[in-house]
């Protein structure tokens, strides 16, 4: 999957419907501003779309959901995306869980923490800007996320590598048919930082 630039008059209608919410009021106009998509795998009719505006120096863009007529601004909490899941739109299975928890990470906080979801460490939107013994730590010490569904309570248990500050963690996620997101459990695999530095010393 990856971004689609959307045509001129499709951008256009994306950029009043944004308007129209209230919130993006002055930050975006439909003559300086551009629209991609991305079609988000666990969601029916809602992709991700993201408007950029370059008029300004340097350009800066918003994301959102939306179905291309109603959005709703990506703003670090769960809350947009809950309030589409409640829609009824989401649609989980045993892969698509672990993709909506790469998304969910990538755009919300939780509980105060940016953490990053690996499903993939050379997808990690972090590796380039790691020296290599740090790259090399964290693809070596990663182990693909394991899924479990329990029918009678209607909840994926996912097993999977989560990355904050340095440090790479196993974690137990519950993840509910609504798609609320909560972490059991989390034990540090390896400190990639500290281990990075040792292997500097070492060399």
């Amino acid at each position: 999957m990856a971004w689609q630039r959307l045509n001129r008059e499709d951008s256009i209608k994306v950029v009043e419907s944004v308007l129209a919410t209230g919130g993006a009021a002055g930050m975006f106009s439909t003559t300086t501003s551009e629209v991609q998509k991305w079609i988000l795998p666990f969601y029916e009719t809602t992709n991700l779309y993201q408007v950029t505006n370059f008029a300004s120096l340097p350009s800066f863009s918003f994301k959102y959901l939306g179905n291309g007529v109603h959005f709703h601004q990506l703003d670090g909490t769960e809350l947009p995306i809950y309030t589409i899941n409640d829609r009824g739109m989401l649609s989980l299975n045993e892969r698509t869980v672990v993709d909506y928890l790469e998304f969910f990470f990538q755009h919300v906080m939780l509980d105060g923490d940016e953490m990053f979801f690996i499903k993939d460490p050379y997808d990690m939107p972090l590796l380039a800007s790691m020296d290599k013994q740090s790259r090399d730590s964290i693809i070596r010490n990663h182990t693909a996320a394991e899924v479990s569904y329990d029918a009678g309570f209607d909840k994926y248990t996912v097993d999977a590598d989560l990355y904050a500050e340095g440090l790479l963690m196993r974690a137990t996620i519950e993840v509910t048919g609504t798609g609320r997101v909560t972490i059991q459990s989390r034990k540090m695999i390896v400190n990639a930082i500290a281990q990075s530095a040792v292997s500097g010393i070492m060399a």
